[in-house]
C-alpha cells in the first residue's frame, strides 16, 4: 500500500476493523493503551502500523498523531465503541479531519438531553426525570411511576441499568448509590425492543437493518440474543425508520455509524436511546451475515472518500443467542463440535474454561459478564433460523457443579 493511501487512525480496534480499513484501500495505524491485550493483539497483527497510546487522554493523544495534520494524503480518527467515537470526534475536529461532530456524538451519550428533545419533536413522549441524588431516588421513581428504569445518564450496552418495580427497589438501589449518582429515571417501556443500526453521510441518514433484541429483564436486563432483520410488517419498519431518523437529526449527526434501540409499545415506537457507534459486536456481525453490509467498511470508506465497498452475498437472517450456564464450577461443556456442525451454524463459543467457576451474568459487569458463551447461526427466514439457533443450543451440554455441592464433596473427603 502506498504513502499516499488515506490513512485511517483506528482507536483499539478489532481485527475485523483493521482488515475492513485495509479492504476499502486505507493504510492503518493502531492506537491503543496496551498492545499486548489478547484482542489488541490479534489487530495489531494485521495493521501497518501500530503506537502505544491511551487515546482517552485527548492531550497525549494530540501529541502522538498531531504531526498527521501535515499529511498530504487524507487521515481520519475513527472508534467503534462509545469511549472510542467520542475521542475520535473531539481528535478530528482538532486536526480538522473529516468524521462527526464532536457535539454530536456527545449529544447522543446524554441520555436526559436527548430523550427531552426528542420528546418535543417525535410526539413520543416518554415521562423521565433527572435524578442526582441517591436520597431522591425513591420520589423521583414514585413520579415517574412503577415499574420504571433507572440508568446513568452516559453510559451504553445496559450497563448499571436497574429495572425498579416498586419503592422498596428503589429503596435498596438507593442504599448502593454514591450520593450523587447522576442518573436518569424514565417510565418502563412494555413490549419488544428492537436495535436499528443506520449509516449517517453529509446529514444523511440510511437505516441498514432493524434488529430484534431479546432482554431478560426480569432479571439484570442484559441482551439474551438477536435476530437480523426484525420479523415485522412493513408499516411498523417505516414508523421505527422515522423515529430513528428523527433522533439522528435532533442529535447533529452527520456520518458514520448509529446505533438507535426502540421499543414497539402498544402507542407506537418509542426511544431508548442511541449512540454514534455500532451496535454490540454481535450485531455488526449478524449485519454483514444477513445483509453483506461490512458497517466499518462502509464507514472508512466513505469518511475517507473511498470507493464504497460492495456488499458481500448475506444469508437473508442471522441470528445470535447468548449462553447463561448456572452459577458453580463448570466441569465441560459437551456437544460443542456437534452443535458447530449444525447446518446453518456459523459460530459457537463459550468463554468459560473447565475447571474455572462460572461466574454470575449481570448487568454491572461489562464484556463477558454479560453471557458465558453464543451460538451464531443464518437461515432463510425467522422460523427457520428460530429452529436452528434452538437446535444447536439444545446440542450444548453444561456439566456444572453446585457450589454447595463442591463444599461437601470436599467435606466428605
Amino acid at each position: 500500500m502506498t504513502p499516499e493511501a488515506p490513512l485511517a487512525v483506528l482507536l483499539s480496534p478489532r481485527r475485523a476493523v483493521v482488515e475492513a480499513a485495509r479492504g476499502v484501500g486505507a493504510r492503518t495505524l493502531l492506537l491503543a493503551p496496551d498492545l499486548s491485550a489478547p484482542a489488541v493483539r490479534e489487530a495489531v497483527a494485521v495493521a501497518d502500523e501500530a503506537l502505544t497510546v491511551d487515546w482517552s487522554d485527548h492531550p497525549r493523544l494530540m501529541m502522538a498523531i498531531g504531526h498527521l495534520a501535515h499529511l498530504p494524503a487524507r487521515a481520519a480518527v475513527f472508534g467503534f465503541t462509545e469511549p472510542s467515537a467520542l475521542s475520535a470526534a473531539r481528535a478530528n475536529e482538532a486536526l480538522r479531519f473529516p468524521g462527526n461532530p464532536h457535539a454530536a456524538v456527545a449529544y447522543l451519550t446524554d441520555k436526559a438531553t436527548l430523550r427531552g428533545k426528542v420528546n418535543q419533536l417525535t410526539g413520543a413522549p416518554v415521562r423521565f426525570e433527572h435524578c442526582d441524588r441517591a436520597a431522591h431516588l425513591v420520589a423521583v421513581s414514585e413520579r415517574v411511576g412503577f415499574p420504571c428504569v433507572a440508568k446513568p445518564r452516559t453510559g451504553s450496552g445496559g450497563q448499571d441499568v436497574h429495572l425498579l418495580r416498586s419503592a422498596a427497589d428503589a429503596m435498596l438501589l438507593a442504599a448502593e448509590l454514591p450520593y450523587e449518582p447522576a442518573l436518569i429515571v424514565e417510565e418502563y417501556l412494555d413490549g419488544p425492543e428492537y436495535s436499528v443500526e443506520a449509516h449517517s453521510a453529509a446529514g444523511r441518514h440510511t437505516v441498514l437493518a432493524v434488529t430484534r433484541k431479546y432482554n431478560a429483564c426480569d432479571e439484570d436486563c442484559a441482551a439474551t440474543g438477536y435476530d437480523l432483520p426484525a420479523d415485522l410488517d412493513p408499516a411498523t419498519v417505516r414508523e421505527i425508520h422515522d423515529l430513528v431518523i428523527a433522533t439522528l437529526t435532533t442529535a447533529g449527526q452527520r456520518s458514520g455509524p448509529s446505533q438507535t434501540e426502540v421499543v414497539l409499545t402498544a402507542r407506537g415506537p418509542r426511544l431508548i436511546e442511541s449512540h454514534a457507534h455500532p451496535g454490540a459486536d454481535h450485531v455488526s456481525d449478524l449485519l454483514l451475515l444477513a445483509t453483506g453490509t461490512d458497517i466499518a467498511a462502509l464507514t472508512i470508506a466513505s469518511v475517507l472518500q473511498l470507493p464504497a465497498p460492495a456488499p458481500r452475498r448475506g444469508g437473508g437472517h442471522a441470528g445470535t443467542r447468548f449462553l447463561r450456564l448456572p452459577p458453580g464450577r463448570v466441569q465441560a461443556v459437551e456437544g460443542v463440535e456437534e452443535a458447530r456442525a449444525v447446518p446453518g451454524v456459523t459460530n459457537v463459543e463459550v468463554h468459560v474454561l473447565p475447571g474455572s467457576h462460572v461466574p454470575e451474568t449481570t448487568s454491572r459487569v461489562a464484556g463477558h459478564g454479560f453471557h458465558h458463551g453464543f451460538v451464531t447461526a443464518v437461515a432463510d427466514g425467522p422460523q427457520e433460523l428460530e429452529a436452528v439457533l434452538r437446535k444447536a443450543q439444545d446440542t450444548l451440554r453444561p456439566v456444572v457443579v453446585p457450589e454447595q455441592a463442591k463444599e461437601e464433596e470436599h467435606s466428605a473427603a
